[in-house]
């Protein structure tokens, strides 16, 4: 029944509808400018541990759900409803969770997912039921491409919580529950197979395919062996073109990564790692991603991509891409650019220019980019890539046709962003000694405790990762063949076992705190004599960032390290205190004023008398470091051996404090930025070492 015409609105009412429209205008300009911000700078999390990028991010997406609410109600209260609310209304469905690859803020979300898909369909329904009111009042020229966008952005939202759903833990443990099972068949059935780690012969770790286990009857083969899945093995064995040139490698260890991720998966669920410990597993790494000219290059390339992988399953949407379902989620990003382009045209078409008409067009047009820009991450993405791959190896036509081998080839070479940022976390104790945020300490009591208080660490800085520190790193590794020690086995190659009793052997909590605190002083100290030259050598440089680098764990993450976090925690500012004391104690005239730069508190500290059996007492690692400090400038006369000594302490005490049974942890980082020594955490993994080796008796002084 058609409904009756409305009566001609009065000036009045015109002018409080010209009003209420702006409004609600401001408003949805408003929501889409976040529905930017989350799309771009939430694709940036991983590569960036700003507290500021972070704080938007998650401030954004917990305010997206109230200010669609509000602007829904302000739609629904109004006496009347304008056209272009269908076009504000519909891409406020977007803004719920549906323009971007960001899934969770936070790992804990994971497990609400059901409530979080709630939440979306009540205000879906209300935004849904506004665009048919006004649809059916008006003869909306443009309600054909919106019904359609509506569809889309429902078959996005599924995507979404269909991720979600991947990473809940009643999903999960039955999906990586088949490659614990996979693995421990592996290598009880083929402990006699020869394998090489070079040329992947033996290494049968999947890189898809496990979903065929679901389809297993009684008195089948077993799904493990019928060969219906991808393995790395598989793909070092194939001949495409695309595969043998120089570039074919780097796709290899892409696919290799991926293999990694599935395996890696296990420690974050909990299953047993029933490779650790066997020469295969060993070799893997020691003698397949550490060999040739430049080890520390593949590997770490491996383990970044390998990450990159973790991070996505759990944190966004592209992991979708590896379903059956991936050709839709694809073809999304394409669908809505073409329907943003036609309503874009429709617009343009049959209305006139005016405030309202600028604000739909520039809703659709920021849309319709972050459309794009969200194809170009979907196709640039390793999930893509290495689903290409797989269908490359599974179908011969692929391999033969040099035309879709050139497509294929193309897609292949878009770049994604950097793994992550590749920067290492720096804090040194005497010269952050007494820097407080006073702004942070303001927003502390201004927002009534929510934001946390500024810590007496001081501020966070970061250097980049060097090539040589990661060298030093693996140069450690391949030495110790993977009994990891506290430093003791490297003083002991050097030749100075003397200065073992620095390294803490006790098996109590808040060894491996002390020890770095320690050694930090005497690196620091030692640093500060040389001269700016002498600096920049790759031993020095090496020695220094990795010390601030421990610091910088002990002082913001310290989770990550094998203490409990409160000891660590008490450790620091105990040390920060006597430090202060120190100083403060050492003041004279010929140096006074000296104790705040960092050159002459260095100064005031090596003046302190540290033969009084200080040293024995485990509260006093200011004056350990200071007695160690001299004990190295001293004893060991020579630039090159001194500086050679701290860094392989430093490159080993890195590979010792990285194993830890607590996945979970480094898992939450890698939404923050990521840190180093998750990327070692990984490697040492991979190579079946999740223990530390035994720090050796404690040398008297």
């Amino acid at each position: 029944m058609d409904l009756a015409p409305s009566p001609t609105p009065s000036p009045h009412t015109k002018d409080c509808r010209k009003d209420y429209t702006a409004t609600v205008e401001k408003y949805v300009i408003l929501a889409v400018l976040a529905m930017f911000l989350l799309h771009v700078l939430g694709s940036l999390r991983r590569r960036s541990s700003h507290t500021l990028l972070h704080s938007i991010v998650m401030g954004v997406y917990t305010l997206s759900y109230p200010l669609v609410g509000y602007i829904v109600g302000l739609m629904k209260s109004s006496n009347f409803y304008y056209e272009d609310f269908t076009v504000w209304a519909v891409f406020l469905l977007l803004l719920l969770g549906s323009a971007d690859n960001l899934t969770v803020c936070r790992l804990s979300d994971v497990d609400n997912w059901k409530s979080i898909h709630v939440k979306h369909i009540l205000k879906g329904f209300w935004l849904v039921l506004i665009i048919l009111i006004i649809c059916k009042r008006h003869d909306v020229i443009y309600r054909y491409p919106l019904y359609a966008i509506v569809l889309v952005v429902i078959l996005k939202g599924y995507v979404r919580i269909a991720s979600m759903r991947m990473v809940s833990k009643s999903y999960l443990c039955k999906k990586v529950k088949v490659i614990a099972e996979y693995m421990q068949q592996q290598h009880k059935d083929n402990l006699e197979e020869s394998f090489d780690p070079v040329t992947m012969e033996g290494y049968r770790y999947i890189v898809a395919g496990e979903k065929y286990c679901i389809k297993r009857q009684p008195g089948c083969t077993p799904w493990y062996k019928r060969g219906d899945f991808v393995t790395v093995e598989k793909i070092w064995q194939c001949t495409g073109r695309l595969l043998v040139l120089e570039r074919g490698k780097l796709l290899k260890d892409l696919c290799l990564s991926m293999a990694l991720s599935k395996m890696l998966n296990r420690r974050f669920v909990g299953f047993r790692l029933s490779e650790a410990g066997h020469d295969k597993t060993r070799d893997f790494v020691f003698k397949g991603l550490l060999a040739g000219d430049k080890p520390h290059q593949r590997a770490f390339r491996v383990i970044e991509e390998e990450l990159v992988f973790v991070h996505d399953f759990y944190y966004t949407r592209y992991s979708y891409l590896y379903q059956k379902g991936r050709y839709i989620a694809l073809s999304l990003p394409i669908i809505m650019l073409g329907l943003c382009l036609w309503l874009t045209y429709l617009l343009v078409k049959h209305f006139k220019s005016g405030s309202v008409l600028v604000a739909t067009i520039f809703v659709t047009v920021v849309v319709a980019f972050l459309e794009a820009y969200q194809l170009y991450l979907y196709i640039s993405s390793g999930w893509f890539k290495v689903a290409l791959i797989q269908s490359y190896i599974n179908t011969p036509f692929l391999r033969r046709s040099r035309c879709l081998e050139m497509i294929i080839g193309l897609l292949l070479r878009l770049k994604a962003f950097a793994p992550w940022k590749r920067n290492l976390g720096q804090y040194c104790i005497l010269q952050e000694l007494g820097r407080k945020s006073r702004v942070r300490n303001c927003l502390h009591y201004a927002t009534l405790r929510l934001v946390d208080k500024a810590s007496k660490n001081g501020l966070k800085k970061s250097e980049k990762l060097s090539e040589n520190v990661k060298k030093a790193i693996v140069d450690s590794l391949l030495r110790s063949n993977g009994n990891l020690t506290n430093g003791v086995t490297s003083l002991q190659n050097n030749g100075v076992s003397c200065l073992s009793w620095a390294c803490d052997a006790n098996t109590t909590d808040g060894a491996v705190a002390r020890t770095i605190v320690v050694w930090h002083i005497a690196t620091t100290l030692c640093e500060q004599k040389l001269d700016k030259k002498a600096k920049e050598e790759d031993a020095v440089k090496t020695a220094s960032t990795l010390s601030k680098y421990c610091m910088h764990l002990l002082a913001f993450a310290p989770n990550l390290l094998p203490d409990h976090s409160s000891v660590s925690e008490s450790i620091l500012d105990q040390s920060i205190d006597e430090a202060s004391k120190l100083l403060k104690e050492g003041k004279n005239k010929k140096i006074k004023g000296k104790n705040k730069k960092i050159e002459g508190r260095c100064e005031i500290l090596m003046e302190i008398n540290t033969d009084d059996g200080c040293v024995r007492d485990e509260k006093k690692l200011v004056a350990k470091g200071v007695h160690l400090a001299k004990q190295l400038t001293d004893n060991i006369h020579d630039f090159t051996t001194r500086w050679k000594v701290l860094s392989d302490f430093w490159a080993e005490m890195m590979l010792y404090v990285s194993p830890s049974d607590d996945a979970r942890e480094h898992l939450e980082v890698l939404a923050k930025g990521g840190e180093f020594i998750t990327h070692l955490w990984a490697l040492l993994t991979h190579a079946g070492v999740l223990k530390r080796g035994p720090t050796g008796p404690k040398d008297v002084v």
